[in-house]
């Protein structure tokens, strides 16, 4: 066996910034790179200028801009629901890509545009739903963007080839969405995986394998999750017993309901609620004693 000590060097650095609401992006490059316009599905018309030149990135689509040194680009987000991420990545960065585009100027003279599609749409929620205060959120988040980026431009590569598979690929996408939102749309339901293959019309173990792979937990851990989540928000609002949440939650059994939001929590439902009302009577107690005070 041969000893080697050679090791590969990291090659997708980059720079990001986020845009969200009515916002203005300015900058001039220092060297040649690639901008990178991602826009949320929801995102309206952007109008933007390059070196002087108008553009217009229309709703919901994406762009890439080869960018000389000392460039000028100005993005204008003028609505509310706009939710962009702007990214800088050099050109030895993305070797196949810039051979390409140099290859192609005519093509390219306007950029490389893309519309967003129901990958971009995971992708961007699996963004968005990342916690800050995550240790790992950094990377998390330029792992994301990094996938993004490589769903945008992987097109390019099977181009003059058989797009059967791109087709079929997409039809996957909308499948996996599909059985997502069939969980988020009744949590008082218990949803086997099979069940749920079936009714997006795929099989167990593309299900498993993608679901997983797009939002990064099983899809069984998911529906947890979010009962979970639902669970707490509806403790929270004091209005129900915990066996009425268990029942909202899908699970016959309250003891069942209390092991399980304990092993997701670290505590049971009952001190959450506790403390709940805790609060709120030292809430009461704070707006009653200037009155308390003046008899």
């Amino acid at each position: 066996m041969k000893n080697s000590c050679a090791l590969t060097a990291t090659q997708y650095a980059f720079q990001h910034q986020y845009i969200k609401g009515n916002a203005l992006f300015s900058y001039q490059t220092a060297k040649a790179c690639y901008i990178n316009i991602l826009s949320r599905h929801c995102s309206q018309t952007i109008h933007y200028t390059l070196s002087h030149a108008s553009c217009v990135l229309p709703e919901g689509h994406n762009v890439i801009h080869y960018l000389e040194a000392h460039d000028t680009i100005e993005i204008r987000s003028e609505d509310e629901c706009n939710h962009l991420v702007i990214v800088l990545i050099a050109p030895e960065n993305l070797h196949f890509f810039h051979d390409k585009y140099q290859q192609e100027p005519l093509r390219f003279a306007k950029g490389f545009m893309t519309k967003s599609d129901t990958r971009f749409r995971l992708l961007f929620e699996q963004l968005e739903s990342l916690p800050e205060t995550d240790l790992l959120y950094q990377m998390r988040s330029e792992l994301i963007i990094l996938e993004i980026i490589f769903h945008q431009i992987q097109s390019l590569a099977v181009e003059n080839k058989n797009t059967q598979h791109v087709i079929v690929m997409k039809g996957h996408y909308e499948k996996i969405l599909l059985a997502k939102e069939i969980i988020e749309e009744d949590l008082s339901k218990n949803h086997s995986i099979p069940d749920l293959a079936k009714q997006v019309g795929t099989n167990v173990q593309y299900l498993k394998k993608y679901f997983k792979q797009y939002f990064g937990k099983t899809v069984m851990n998911y529906i947890t999750e979010k009962k979970m989540e639902h669970a707490k928000e509806l403790i929270l609002t004091g209005n129900h017993r915990v066996s009425d949440v268990a029942r909202m939650t899908g699970y016959k059994h309250s003891t069942h309901f209390t092991t399980a939001f304990k092993k997701h929590f670290g505590f049971i439902p009952n001190s959450l609620k506790y403390s709940f009302l805790l609060q709120q009577g030292t809430e009461i107690f704070i707006e009653l004693e200037p009155i308390l005070g003046c008899l």
